[in-house]
This record gives structure tokens, sequence and C-alpha cells, in this order.
């Protein structure tokens, strides 16, 4: 199977893609990959078959069950969700995504091989000939269940919630454990989906920018301290409005903190 083919097949793989994409437009303000992210989101919510497959793997993720034949019958069941799409329109709908983003050769991931075993079960004719295979995927996605545990995860942005709960902190943790808490903080707040802790969030950080603002007045030229000023001002007159346009506002807030920490 060529790279492409298997990719495209994957969805598993498609997904961590992406929930990468997310993480590294917040750390990096990278406006190209939010555009990337939010065609993305965009795409599993009009299309049935991608937001089936979302939903199968993230229920299997996620899914905690030490009973063996009720973790058999769970798995069992999601793949059965997929008898009404064909093969062929399955990876057409997964060829939208690819289109999007340049993979890496290395697809090696947490959780890539059960990924790998999941996509076989959606994929593989049964037939006298394939089903040692599909015994074999079967048998590896439900010892993962089994041997799971319980996970925190949060929702992405733009998602429904009915709908999310796979971008993990744990994810951009390990990414980018270099970051402090306050930082690991703000990217929360960018993929979490809570109106209160982004308020929360926006508030805190706004008040850290002014108060390394006035910090920063006491040890500057008459110029720097005239522009530090009109910031400043900016910032108190700043209503903290949680809408549409937070993702810039709070992104322009980290940049300023990070540059007036600089200083």
């Amino acid at each position: 199977m060529s790279d492409i083919k298997s990719q495209t097949q994957n969805f598993g793989l498609l997904k961590n893609v992406f929930n990468d994409i997310l993480v590294e437009s917040v750390v990096n303000q990278d406006d190209d990959r939010k555009k990337i992210f939010k065609q993305y989101v965009n795409l599993i919510n009009e299309n049935e078959i991608l937001k089936t497959q979302f939903l199968v793997y993230t229920n299997i993720e996620n899914k905690v069950e030490s009973d063996h034949d009720k973790a058999s019958l769970f798995v069992n069941e999601n793949i059965k969700l997929f008898s009404k799409f064909t093969k062929k329109d399955i990876f057409n709908a997964n060829g939208k995504l690819t289109k999007l983003v340049l993979f890496e050769k290395n697809n090696t991931y947490n959780n890539s091989e059960l990924h790998e075993n999941i996509s076989k079960l959606i994929f593989t004719e049964k037939n006298p000939n394939t089903i040692d295979s599909i015994v074999e995927a079967t048998s590896f996605v439900v010892n993962y269940i089994k041997t799971n545990k319980v996970k925190v995860f949060t929702e992405a942005l733009g998602l429904p919630n009915s709908m999310l709960s796979s971008i993990m902190v744990s994810k951009y943790n390990e990414k980018y454990s270099t970051l402090d808490e306050s930082e690991k903080k703000i990217l929360k707040s960018l993929i979490d989906s809570t109106s209160e802790e982004k308020q929360e969030i926006y508030s805190s950080t706004l008040k850290e920018c002014i108060s390394l603002i006035n910090e920063n007045l006491n040890t500057t030229d008459l110029t720097v301290k005239e522009k530090l000023l009109k910031v400043k001002e900016k910032l108190l007159n700043d209503t903290q409005s949680i809408d549409e346009d937070y993702y810039k506002n709070i992104s322009k807030l980290v940049e300023l903190r990070s540059n007036l920490k600089q200083n």
C-alpha cells in the first residue's frame, strides 16, 4: 500500500495531524494553520462520512471497558456504522482532508498502532483470506479498550460539545513542555469551549500585560514611555468581549505579554 493511500485510509492519522496543526497554530500564532484547522472543522461538520469516522475513532480512543465481551461488542458495533458507506466513498471523503496538508514520512505517534488497526477493520473486505487479519485487528483494539485508562480531554475550538472531546491536554503539554503555567492556561482557553474560562484567562492576561507595562515604564526612555502609555490606555479601555474575535484578541495579548517580558 502506498504512503498516500495509507494516509487517506487512516482517519486517525489525519485527525492527529490536524490536532497538531491546532496546537502549533496557537503556540506559533500561525494564521495559515488556523485557517487549515478551520477548514478541517468545516469538512467534518458538513460530511457525514468524516463525522462518522471522527466519532468512531474518538469513541474507541476514549472507551474504558474491562469486560472482554462488552469491549468486543463495542468495537463491532462501531465498525458496523460504516456499512452504509462504500470503501470508495470513505476513501474519497478522507481525500478531502489529505489535500489540506503535507504529511511527514514518519507517521508514528501516540495511538498510531490503534488507528492503523481501526482503519484495517473499516477497509478490509471480509472473505476467507482476510479473516485472520480482521481477527488480529479486532483483538488489538479490544485489548486497547480493556487496558485503557480514563483520560482528561478538552473540547476543540469551533466544534459542538456533542461532537468533540479529542484534543488532548496531554498533547500540547507533551509537545510544549517548556511553556509556563500561564501560557498553558492561555493555550487551553483557546481550545476549551467554556466562555467563563475564556473570560477569566483573558482578564488575567490583560492585567498581567498592564502590570508589565507599569514595570517597563520605570526603566525606559521618554519615547518608549509614550508608546507604552498609549498601549496601556488601549488595554484599560478593552471591553474584554468573548466573541468571534476572541481567538485573535487573546493571541495579540499573548504576543504583547511575551514582548514586554523580553524588555
